[in-house]
């Protein structure tokens, strides 16, 4: 298996993008290996009920922000979102080549129309990105770009109802609704293509919310609620969809997950075996990425309904 290349750039992108390319380094499929790791989530050690740092030292490392991971189905592709001291912030890309999962290196997935992007997350059926690319400010919006073996081609915003407001964070279900946050209003929304096929938007509901994940088959949403939301000061949460429609009182996720310092950006492994989010643990509240075993999710359910 080789590794995602970019789209050929055209026009007054094509100067930036050989930019990004030149320092990215060579081509996905002859990047450096990360020192012969093989194996799911590069040889990990799978973590139990309690939080784990990610692959220290080579995808959560110290003095870098570290957020919203997300694994191609199959687990053998990855990406996440890092923000540098200098607060450039930008995607960064991994996968298995000859068995072994290459260095970690930049990539743009909107050929460099927009100075940063952020938050990829790859759809469950394999076919598609959806991320949040931005110049500066509230202007960021929702792109998707289509995956066509190994390239990412044809890039752009999602248009209708969803580019009215900022918006990021944007996770997607097996029916191919797309889940993000409201930047103006912080709280999620849910977009559903009609018979026409344009979009239609609609809050979930949930009168809070910094980034929120879908799980695929749209039985529960991940949450984290920050400093200024109703439910805590950095925790992750789970809301459980109902038969009536909606969703239950979301319930913190604990200990296991939830800590004396602010997590945030939860996602689900491809298989759903693991939950991924950032913990700002280290000086300056610089976060990493952490996983835990997602038993803690049903552990939730289960003190719900005993309650």
């Amino acid at each position: 298996m080789t590794g995602f290349r970019q789209a050929a750039a055209t026009g007054n992108n094509l100067g930036l993008l050989t930019l990004i390319i030149l320092v990215a380094g060579p081509g996905f499929a002859a990047a450096a290996d990360t020192g012969k790791l093989s194996g799911p989530y590069f040889g990990q050690d799978p973590p139990g009920l309690e939080a784990e740092i990610f692959a220290p030292d080579l995808i959560s490392q110290k003095g870098r922000y570290e957020f919203a991971m997300s694994f191609a189905p199959g687990g053998e592709r990855m990406l996440f979102t890092v923000q540098t001291a200098d607060e450039k912030v930008y995607l960064m890309r991994s996968g298995l080549v000859d068995g072994f999962w290459t260095q970690p290196e930049p990539v743009s997935l909107a050929a460099g129309a927009r100075r940063d992007e952020m938050e990829a997350f790859f759809a469950p059926d394999g076919k598609y990105l959806y991320f949040a690319p931005y110049d500066e400010g509230l202007d960021v919006r929702i792109w998707r770009v289509e995956i066509a073996g190994d390239e990412f081609v044809n890039p752009a915003p999602l248009a209708g109802p969803i580019e009215a407001a900022p918006a990021f964070y944007p996770t997607s279900a097996s029916s191919g609704a797309i889940y993000y946050t409201n930047i103006m209003e912080r709280k999620p929304y849910r977009a559903r293509r009609g018979t026409d096929g344009s979009w239609r938007v609609e809050p979930l509901g949930l009168e809070f919310g910094g980034h929120t994940f879908v799980a695929p088959d749209e039985s529960f949403v991940l949450v984290d609620a920050r400093a200024d939301d109703s439910l805590g000061e950095g925790d992750i949460y789970v809301a459980f969809a109902i038969a009536e429609g909606g969703w239950t009182t979301p319930v913190n996720l604990g200990d296991g997950v939830n800590s004396e310092y602010s997590e945030s950006c939860p996602s689900l492994s491809d298989d759903g075996k693991f939950l991924f989010f950032s913990r700002y643990d280290e000086p300056g509240e610089v976060a990493q990425i952490y996983w835990i075993d997602s038993g803690v999710i049903e552990a939730a359910r289960q003190r719900q309904l005993e309650e």
